[in-house]
């Protein structure tokens, strides 16, 4: 379920793009830098293994509840708030900048008004993350601020070595990034307590999580589809800025018919503990495999017939294996609704 907000990044950036005049490949490149930038905040979830790691260590149990107990005060309040996405995406493109000016980037634009601009965007960067660490420093906790340091370090690492992959003009590269790092958060309403969205500087907006229905299950069933609503958004956007690489411009023409075997996971609602928020795990490390083997087998048929390039065949088994899980989740959904619950 980590997968959406790349998945929702990518399809906002890439569909702003077309909108304002890109070419496809321009808006390929925004959508990927956003999906980059939708996939960094998560990458706190490392430290907070670790700290759960000495905590287990420490005589905390072993289980999901108490990992997110113990996480929660490092991942996601740190790197899932506005304040931090805006100076993350101001690092992000800073480093951007002055990576395209270390290297010979086909179009880089080494204008005088450029340098200006890549100079001031490097300021801004430096005084928003100087801000941004003495209030996490002051408001939350020194460990707060060497967290938020410390990604703030790999989100620039990352745009510095995006910068020389890139055709993107330095304003591009930070307006995509911007819509990764600050959609990030909205997207964990449904799972879990929401970040705390104005830290350091603000109150909480969100105080509690966004519930889709009053039983567990079909709370985490909603939270799933929310997720694939997501996916299904991005893969319709990369249909279209990608027509000519994934052999046409219609999602619904990679559907596949075999994804109609996602029907088959319907027994699970009766085989399997019913599944909830805490326990997630239980839906998704079975349907998910599940859903995974028939993309598997629909991108090998597809390869068999030899009918596109091999960035097309993968991508009608991505688009099928999405499908899958679709069918699946629905087939579970309908399996509790009228047969267990």
């Amino acid at each position: 379920m980590f997968v959406g907000h790349e998945f929702l990044a990518f399809a906002i950036a890439g569909w702003a793009a077309r909108r304002l005049g890109a070419d496809g490949r321009a808006a390929l490149q925004a959508g990927l830098v956003a999906a980059l930038a939708a996939l960094l905040p998560d990458l706190d979830v490392l430290y907070a293994l670790a700290t759960y790691a000495a905590a287990v260590a420490g005589g905390t149990p072993l289980g999901w509840e108490p990992f997110w107990g113990v996480a929660n005060a490092t991942h996601r309040v740190v790197t899932h708030t506005l304040p931090t996405g805006i100076v993350a995406a101001l690092a992000f493109g800073a480093a951007s900048a002055v990576g395209r000016r270390r290297t010979a980037v086909a179009g880089a634009d080494r204008s005088r008004s450029a340098r200006a601009a890549a100079i001031a965007l490097v300021g801004a960067a430096a005084v928003g993350t100087a801000v941004l660490l003495s209030g996490f420093r002051a408001a939350v906790s020194p460990a707060a601020a060497v967290v938020a340091g410390g990604f703030l370090a790999c989100v620039a690492a990352a745009g510095w070595a995006l910068a020389a992959r890139t055709t993107l003009p330095t304003a591009g590269v930070t307006a995509a990034a911007g819509v990764g790092f600050v959609s990030h958060p909205f997207g964990d309403v449904f799972l879990a307590v929401p970040p705390p969205l104005l830290s350091p500087f603000g109150p909480p907006v969100l105080v509690g999580r966004v519930s889709l229905a009053a039983d567990p299950t079909l709370h985490l069933l909603g939270a799933l589809f929310v997720e694939l609503a997501a996916v299904w958004v991005g893969l319709a956007v990369v249909s279209r800025v990608c027509a000519d690489r994934v052999g046409g411009g219609r999602l619904r023409n990679a559907i596949d018919r075999r994804a109609g075997v996602g029907v088959a996971y319907a027994p699970a609602a009766v085989v399997l503990p019913r599944p909830t928020i805490a326990d997630a795990h239980v839906l998704g490390a079975t349907v998910v495999p599940f859903a995974a083997a028939v993309a598997a087998w629909i991108a090998w048929g597809a390869r068999r017939r030899a009918g596109g390039t091999r960035v097309a065949t993968w991508y009608r088994g991505l688009v099928g294996g999405v499908a899958t899980l679709t069918v699946a989740g629905a087939a579970y959904a309908v399996t509790y609704l009228f047969a267990i619950r």
